[in-house]
């Protein structure tokens, strides 16, 4: 760094010491080659085992470095380091990628994942011979299968090699790892290497592509099927509690996308079992988002492998009822989505066993205690009852949670929680009684032809969550109230208008007339807009006339109808005139913040 010119001078000093120091390392001779695996061991150390987070990262970062040099180098014996089997610099980079890829620091994932990117990438660059970008490179790669005859692979397959059993699970999984950096950015990897989905509601997931060879990334998953089912059950009882959501995750794709699949169905058939034992297994586990996850991928498992499933479905069914009744909503209503599909996988007789779970549990809100909302406000406030409850991952709102269950050991004892409320039962019915009349409420539009709610099984049930919902004797019955008006358009979509609007509208609308009118009263602002809300949607269905005449007949609802609908009026104009003539704000972790203006 001794040269002039000032800062120019020291940053070509600099550059010209890298060069140097990358020519000793990957041109050197044989005397050098006892230097080069010392200095490769050393870095395959930081990056595995070292105890400190961000030296594995930054490790990882310099392995990228060197795989950048090596495809920069116009030797090609240097770049054979990359893709030979016996290449000690190959091996140290499969040891790197197996570990850093699964590492429970996000940020050691992040490193991984990019330096995953970068080896593919240039694996599959050396495989064409070129230094051509993504796009082309996959097309070439595939035409030199044209020519290799072989047909069945897929570019990323042929390039990696036996890298693939390792590299694919760990590729997959992390599209679902639960920091949104290295999900979008797996997420981008997978769309660089396979293409992108041809259609759109396949997402950012495995899709099956006719523009490569191999089927894309769903024929690559199909046929790496048995180490990446292997992967996929030991992550469901890994120690880290967002890797064993994300697992749960890949579970569920693997059962939508290849189980369904006509043509790659029969590769994931023979591992079902291995699956849904890693499944049941979570249903016992302490953090809720993981069983939520195992419970919405066993109800997918029985839609996609419904004879293989069935020995454990009496297993399942008590779990999905279990899970029915939990003390988080989200997962009461999953289970309501997985005895649905439970029910268009098995037919009449599963309709039968759910149905007598729906008549036991949903007047269950009329045994909730009395309590006063005064009550309700100091157990709330008590600092004894919030003392020594659970914790939370720094980052995440999920529990800092070990495994839980029968015979394992945790943070903490999965029993130590709130119990569950008797309302909570009635809660996940009313999402029962959604999943059932959106999925099975007339025969014209039905997923079973010998599963019908007909108004004779489904009219009981209505009236009697009707009546449930007029309870008022404690705080918690405003939740349940905005549960079931949130529940009631979809309900009345799948009826029918004139069924609707006929048999099932007047058991509701004294009720919808009080709650709309409580604004400033004792019911609670989230049951109140969602009265609102619901009155919306019902009135876009049967005519805002025809809903108004109803609440007035009630003789107390009309005017409150009227400022509703009103307000809603206003709240759209003054949404549209926001972002009018503005560009759209579009987030990284979800949809735009608002669509394009007409």
């Amino acid at each position: 760094g001794g040269g002039g010119g000032g800062g120019g001078g020291d940053g070509n000093g600099t550059r010209g010491s890298y060069v140097a120091e990358e020519v000793r390392l990957f041109d050197s001779g044989d005397d050098d080659v006892e230097e080069f695996d010392w200095f490769l061991s050393g870095l395959q150390h930081c990056c595995v085992v070292h105890v400190n987070r961000h030296v594995r990262a930054a490790s990882a970062a310099v392995l990228g470095v060197l795989v950048k040099s090596c495809m920069r180098s116009r030797n090609p014996r240097i770049r054979d380091l990359l893709v030979d089997d016996d290449s000690r610099f190959r091996g140290v980079l499969k040891e790197t990628l197996r570990s850093t890829l699964e590492d429970n620091w996000s940020q050691v994932r992040m490193a991984g994942s990019v330096l995953c990117r970068r080896y593919v990438r240039a694996l599959l660059r050396i495989r064409n011979g070129g230094e051509n970008d993504d796009e082309s490179t996959r097309a070439e790669a595939d035409d030199d299968d044209d020519e290799d005859g072989d047909e069945e692979l897929t570019a990323f397959e042929s390039a990696a090699g036996d890298l693939v059993p390792m590299l694919l699970p760990r590729m997959c999984l992390n599209r679902f790892y639960l920091a949104q950096g290295v999900k979008l950015y797996s997420q981008d990897t997978w769309k660089l290497v396979f293409g992108s989905a041809s259609s759109p509601n396949d997402g950012e997931g495995l899709h099956s592509s006719e523009e490569t060879k191999g089927g894309g990334g769903m024929g690559a998953v199909a046929r790496n099927a048995a180490p990446l089912c292997r992967y996929y059950s030991k992550m469901c009882d890994a120690d880290n509690h967002a890797v064993r959501e994300a697992a749960c995750q890949g579970v569920a794709e693997l059962a939508q996308k290849v189980g369904m699949h006509p043509l790659y169905a029969e590769y994931l058939s023979p591992y079902v079992t291995m699956l849904l034992q890693a499944l049941l297994m979570c249903f016992h586990d302490e953090s809720w988002p993981v069983r939520d996850e195992a419970c919405l991928a066993c109800g997918t498992f029985c839609l996609a492998y419904a004879e293989e499933c069935e020995p454990e479905l009496p297993v399942l069914f008590e779990r999905w009822t279990e899970q029915l009744t939990d003390q988080i909503w989200s997962v009461r209503e999953d289970a309501a989505v997985a005895l649905g599909d439970a029910v268009a996988a098995y037919g009449p007789d599963m309709l039968e066993k759910v149905l007598k779970v729906a008549r036991k549990s949903l007047p269950a809100a009329r045994d909730q205690p009395p309590m006063s909302r005064e009550e309700y406000k100091r157990l709330q406030n008590d600092a004894a009852a919030h003392t020594g409850n659970q914790v939370y991952s720094c980052g995440s709102l999920a529990p800092k949670l070990r495994k839980g269950g029968a015979g394992r050991i945790g943070c903490m004892s999965c029993f130590v929680d709130r119990p569950k409320a008797p309302w909570e039962a009635t809660d996940g019915c009313v999402y029962l009684l959604r999943e059932l009349c959106t999925r099975f409420a007339n025969g014209d539009d039905t997923e079973r032809d010998d599963v019908v709610m007909t108004d004779d099984i489904l009219l009981p049930l209505v009236t009697e969550l009707a009546d449930v919902c007029r309870l008022s004797h404690y705080p918690q019955s405003d939740d349940l109230r905005t549960t079931m008006w949130r529940q009631l358009p979809p309900i009345a979509e799948a009826l029918g208008k004139r069924r609707f609007k006929g048999l099932y509208l007047d058991l509701f609308i004294e009720l919808l007339a009080k709650n709309l009118d409580e604004r400033y009263g004792a019911a609670s602002q989230l049951s109140v807009h969602a009265a609102g809300q619901c009155a919306e949607e019902i009135a876009g269905l049967i005519g805002p006339g025809i809903l108004r005449g109803r609440l007035e007949a009630t003789g107390r609802g009309e005017e409150a109808f009227d400022r509703v609908m009103e307000e809603r009026r206003m709240a759209a104009a003054a949404g549209a005139g926001r972002f009018n003539g503005r560009e759209v704000f579009h987030s990284p972790f979800g949809p735009p913040m608002a669509g394009p203006v007409a």
